[in-house]
């Protein structure tokens, strides 16, 4: 099921463990000798243990429970590759929303999401939404509501997309 190495998802643990060795018999259940995020070391259950999915293993999880009444940890390799290739054709339609939105040059009026605190050391945080109030060559000017001087802008390099921040 699992092999050394291998980063897995802990039950009640955001981060990832690795896989040192197992499986371990023990009374009860077999066991998986892991090391969590924080360096330490337990010897755990194999259900409290899930494999991290890929994208597209996300997505076709999501299709299947909506559709399936197994679990999707269970279902028969033909079912998954089935559901693999759906969630193949998801992504790529998601892809060229995606494509087609990036390809839109940003105008005065839209609007942006801040994704990074102190973003080109301007007084935003993380979420702040803006508004483009200019848009010039390589950069753009936005409203700045925290700024204590009114009708100050903050300026943002355009190729900033994604990283810094991204359209509402």
């Amino acid at each position: 099921m699992f092999k050394a190495e291998q980063k897995v998802k802990f039950s009640g643990m955001a981060m990832p463990a690795t896989i040192i060795s197992g499986p371990h018999p023990t009374h009860g259940a077999d066991r998986w000798l892991i090391r969590k995020a924080d360096e330490t070391v337990s010897l755990v259950k194999t259900a409290e243990l899930s494999p991290i999915l890929s994208r597209r293993e996300v997505v076709a999880k999501a299709i299947y429970s909506h559709a399936g009444v197994h679990r999707w940890e269970t279902v028969s390799w033909t079912t998954r590759i089935g559901y693999l290739r759906m969630a193949d054709e998801v992504l790529t339609a998601l892809d060229v929303v995606t494509t087609d939105e990036r390809a839109r040059s940003l105008q005065a009026g839209d609007r942006i999401r801040i994704l990074r605190s102190g973003l080109e050391f301007a007084n935003v945080r993380v979420g702040d939404i803006l508004t483009v109030m200019a848009v010039r060559e390589n950069d753009f000017k936005t409203n700045a509501p925290a700024s204590p001087q009114v009708g100050d802008q903050w300026t943002f390099a355009l190729n900033g997309e994604g990283k810094g921040w991204e359209r509402v």
